[in-house]
């Protein structure tokens, strides 16, 4: 009787290590990972970055492609259609997932901030045509810098003028400071 107990107990531990693998990650079945600078220019370019992926089997029951959409705005919505602010990126995913296969995609693209302050970058993946979310994201943050702008507005009016080189590397070094290695000058 010990014995059947114990092929019972080593079988039940061997079928949930065996679903635990299989599962890869119960709790985020479909992942994206974003890239953004925390700190922006106004009316600058933001460049956005999404990395995709999902377990085998999830995404198996999309009937149109997929898009990963991002918006920054000062509050997201429920949806990217209702989510108002500057679109930094609305494409379709390639490769289209396979069906019972893990995914992976990138997807990256740009926008203009439009206003200063703290902002939320929405990320949305949906099912072209009927809008159908399959995962958001909502947890990284921009600040469009006021200082960041003027700083680098600054540097940027130095070099097109050909100012001496001395005041156009001051001019660096203070946009630099004030944005941060993440935003382009």
């Amino acid at each position: 009787m010990r014995r059947k107990a114990l092929i019972a107990s080593l079988a039940a531990g061997a079928a949930i290590a065996y679903s635990a693998a299989a599962g890869a990650d119960s709790f985020t079945p479909v992942r994206l990972d974003i890239t953004v600078a925390p700190l922006a220019r106004l009316h600058q370019p933001l460049k956005v970055s999404v990395d995709v992926s999902a377990d085998p089997s999830v995404l198996d029951n999309a009937t149109g492609p997929l898009r990963i959409r991002v918006k920054l705005a000062q509050e997201c919505g429920g949806t990217f259609s209702s989510t108002p602010g500057v679109t930094l990126l609305d494409q379709q995913l390639r490769p289209q997932p396979a069906t019972g296969r893990p995914y992976d995609a990138n997807a990256s693209g740009s926008g203009r901030p439009t206003r200063y302050g703290d902002q939320t970058v929405c990320a949305f993946l949906e099912e072209a045509g009927d809008n159908r979310m399959f995962a958001n994201d909502t947890s990284n943050q921009v600040n469009v810098s006021r200082k960041c702008t003027t700083a680098a507005a600054t540097y940027d009016t130095a070099r097109r003028r050909h100012a001496r080189r001395s005041t156009r590397n001051a001019d660096r070094r203070a946009a630099r400071r004030a944005c941060g290695p993440g935003v382009p000058l």
